[in-house]
């Protein structure tokens, strides 16, 4: 074998080890390619596996959700199992689902539909104290209805004396057993013959009356007549307290006598519609001429105050004023993001042919408040 065959086989040989290197050393890559891929893939699907369970117990142990049709609108409801729920909730549901069926049969029974009907209870005021918080937790019981809107028929001597047929169709549908409810917070303050209209027409109605700091109550309801245009956004507040000032001594000469009082605060509407902005929160003149019609034990005062701080103090005590069950407790009430209370309406669904007691979607009081907190009382 002369040398230049000898060189060719040495090369031949020398790169059929170079293959045999780079290949092993692209089977070690793939290989380790493979085993970081396979790594990965587990990691995943034991992730994914974690994250289900996570989920799936978050979705065990929230509450139902759902939508009803009811009084004329779509509410969005949750459903608590009874793990979830207080002691009190649990007896307050197995109640509301009795009186929900008990309802259901007395209905096929006497097939009496909902009517138009005179109030049991009527909010007189005060305007920008709370009147329309106080409607909101009143329609949180199943068993009170309020009105749509604001009737202000005992201040108008038009419509009252046409009687009830001009009057009822003002308030809201109610079965025999339901509580109706109206409110027109200028009752309070307007017309010196409204408390006995009221009490001539309606002997034995309630009255709900809401008193809040009448300093923050004038500053807001003036506010509210520069927005409504009745105002001119030219008027300072300190131009209508001067204004009133220059009244004050011959209203004060008058104390004696209430009549002459009222008497007296009517002459100032009339000579400027808007001094009621100053002359509702004197809330003492007023009142007197509602305890000479109406007896003190029918008049219950809510603190406008308390209203927004603790309402469930406050809907506890009225449902004690108005003698129905106590179906709305202190556990539908919660603080909300934005400092005011929230709540959930109480309700009755049936499913799969079982009524089951749950509760509306929170809805907050700063829905029923102003951009501050000194306008926050409608």
């Amino acid at each position: 074998m002369d040398e230049f065959v000898l060189h060719r086989i040495m090369a031949s040989s020398f790169v059929q080890q170079l293959k045999i290197i780079g290949f092993s050393v692209v089977s070690s890559k793939k290989s380790m390619e493979f085993n970081r891929r396979m790594w990965i893939t587990a990691f995943a699907i034991v992730a994914s596996i974690l994250l289900l369970f996570i989920y799936g117990n978050y979705i065990i142990n929230q509450t139902e959700r759902g939508v009803i049709y009811e009084e004329k609108g779509w509410i969005k409801y949750e459903i608590k199992e009874d793990y979830q729920k207080t002691s009190k909730e649990r007896d307050r549901d197995k109640l509301l689902v009795e009186y929900e069926a008990s309802k259901r049969k007395l209905y096929k029974v006497l097939q009496k539909p909902v009517v138009q009907r005179a109030p049991d209870v009527i909010g007189i005021g005060v305007e920008k104290c709370g009147t329309e918080a106080l409607s909101a937790l009143l329609r949180m019981h199943p068993m009170i209805k309020v009105a749509p809107k604001e009737a202000h028929f005992f201040e108008r001597p038009d419509l009252y004396k046409l009687g009830l047929k001009a009057y009822t169709p003002m308030l809201a549908k109610v079965l025999p057993h339901e509580i109706s409810f109206e409110k027109t917070p200028a009752y309070f303050n307007w017309r010196l013959t409204t408390p006995g209209y009221i009490r001539k027409l309606l002997p034995d109605v309630k009255l709900l009356l809401v008193l809040c700091d009448p300093t923050k109550r004038t500053y807001s309801d003036y506010f509210q007549e520069i927005l409504m245009h009745n105002l001119n956004a030219n008027t300072t507040f300190e131009q209508l307290v001067d204004d009133l000032l220059l009244y004050s001594a011959s209203l004060n000469a008058k104390m004696n006598d209430s009549q002459s009082e009222m008497l007296y605060i009517t002459q100032l509407y009339k000579k400027r519609s808007n001094n009621h902005v100053l002359t509702t929160g004197l809330y003492y003149y007023h009142l007197l001429r509602w305890y000479k019609v109406f007896n003190m034990s029918n008049i219950y005062v809510v603190d406008g105050e308390e209203l927004i701080s603790n309402p469930a103090k406050v809907m506890k005590e009225l449902q004690d004023f108005l003698h129905v069950p106590e179906f709305v407790l202190p556990e539908n009430f919660r603080k909300g993001p934005s400092g005011f209370y929230c709540f959930a309406k109480p309700l009755v669904v049936e499913r799969n042919g079982v009524l089951v007691a749950l509760v509306a979607r929170c809805r907050c009081l700063k829905t029923f408040i102003g951009p501050s907190r000194l306008q926050s009382h409608n």
